[in-house]
């Protein structure tokens, strides 16, 4: 993700610098403040650009990034990097009274004839009130409390503000860097991502990989999971620790959630889903056998057999042992694929192990498989230099469940000296 993120701004900043007038006599305070406007303001459209992309969902870039879940991580962050961007690009353009107050007014000679300045104005009010919309978009967006099915419909307007912006960037950049990389640079971003806005308005995003399907089973467990087995009507395919996304209600929308089980070539897909918010809290009254729901999908690289080595180390937290029940019904056909794993299923008590039999089933089936069962109420908090400490130290982590268990993980890696490489993680927030 770093190095996404990273890549795009150097660039955005690369062709800016090659734009820039250098020799210019005139780099007084008003002459700095024009290059950071658009310097800002070309890093801010060059992330905005790279948010459509990763809006359609594109799975092309699942193995290069490690997953549909580290695409909505890198949309996200993205997202909040041109935010903040467009705020500063606003900010600095709100900084000429105060630049006149203090330095006094710019001398400007007359203004080049150049046929989109007729479009100025209103591209510049535009600008204005999209920055405003953003803003705001970030605040919801990173206030977990605030309703996800009202922030979904919001979070689609952001295919509107873009198609807004294009033309006030395409309006705004200067008549000379069109002769430039920089106007190649602003083109190509405009057109690629105006192409991914009109898509999504259209809600062409993952229509080709949406199935309809009947809810077949239904179960309710007492630790607050439900679990809910699917038929898929027509062709599917999905590999073990591979997620879709589920819609029950359409005014809902869809949500993430990892297939318990393997692939049998039948179209049957299992779901167990924790109730974590308001949505998953109330779906044991939402769904009933013979309703029809719709799956999209399958994503995710979450899958032990990319990494090469050995020995490894598999960790499950409460319900994020989703994905290795999947890995250990894929194994049992054929045990010999399986490497020499130490799994730790982690709950807080015997109530929440929904899986613990199964596991139990599965493990017996799998020589080089050693299933360790944590219960947090009997034995306490589990220490993760332990859980690291039961495999060699050259032993691949592949981890799923909660994001501050798997962050003390990551820190007992880098205590024990091992390699952030060798650590896998399915992540579950993608908002």
């Amino acid at each position: 993700m770093k190095k996404v993120l990273g890549s795009t701004l150097a660039l955005a900043a690369l062709v800016w610098a090659m734009a820039v007038p250098w020799q210019e006599p005139a780099m007084n305070v008003w002459w700095w403040r024009n290059q950071v406007l658009l310097l800002t303001g070309l890093s801010a459209w060059a992330l905005m650009s790279l948010i459509m992309v990763l809006a359609l969902r594109p799975v092309w870039l699942e193995r290069p990034l490690g997953g549909m879940d580290k695409v909505y991580r890198l949309h996200k962050w993205a997202g909040i990097g041109a935010i903040v961007l467009s705020l500063l690009h606003y900010g600095t353009q709100l900084s000429k009274d105060l630049l006149v107050a203090w330095v006094g007014r710019p001398v400007r000679g007359p203004r080049a004839d150049w046929w989109l300045n007729t479009f100025r104005h209103l591209a510049e009010e535009l600008g204005e009130w999209s920055v405003w919309f953003l803003a705001a978009m970030l605040v919801i967006t990173l206030w977990q409390r605030f309703p996800y099915h009202v922030w979904r419909y919001v979070h689609k307007l952001l295919a509107v503000v873009y198609l807004v912006l294009a033309f006030h960037s395409v309006v705004l950049v200067p008549r000379e860097w069109w002769t430039q990389p920089a106007g190649l640079l602003v083109g190509a971003a405009t057109l690629v991502g105006v192409f991914c806005a009109v898509r999504s308005l259209a809600g062409q995003i993952g229509r080709s990989r949406r199935h309809a399907a009947q809810v077949v089973d239904v179960q309710v467990h007492g630790s607050g999971v439900v679990e809910l087995e699917c038929q898929v009507q027509g062709a599917w395919k999905h590999q073990a620790g591979q997620f879709v996304f589920l819609t029950v209600q359409k005014g809902e929308g869809h949500h993430p959630f990892t297939l318990v089980n393997a692939d049998a070539g039948d179209g049957r897909l299992r779901f167990a889903i924790k109730a974590l918010g308001d949505y998953t809290a109330q779906l044991a009254q939402q769904v009933a056998v013979g309703q029809q729901v719709w799956v999209e999908g399958p994503y995710g690289q979450f899958d032990f057999r990319r990494d090469h080595t050995p020995e490894q180390v598999w960790v499950a937290a409460g319900i994020g042992a989703t994905p290795f029940v999947a890995w250990l019904e894929s194994l049992v056909a054929n045990p010999a694929q399986a490497p020499v794993v130490q799994l730790h299923y982690c709950v807080r008590n015997a109530e929440e192990a929904v899986f613990a039999e199964r596991m139990q089933q599965l493990c017996a089936q799998l020589p080089s498989v050693a299933l360790h069962i944590h219960h947090s109420d009997v034995a306490g908090q589990v220490a993760v230099d332990a859980l690291l400490a039961s495999a060699g130290p050259k032993a691949s982590v592949w981890f799923c469940g909660p994001q501050g268990f798997g962050q003390a993980l990551r820190g007992a890696m880098q205590r024990l000296g091992r390699g952030p490489r060798s650590f896998h993680q399915e992540l579950f927030q993608m908002r």
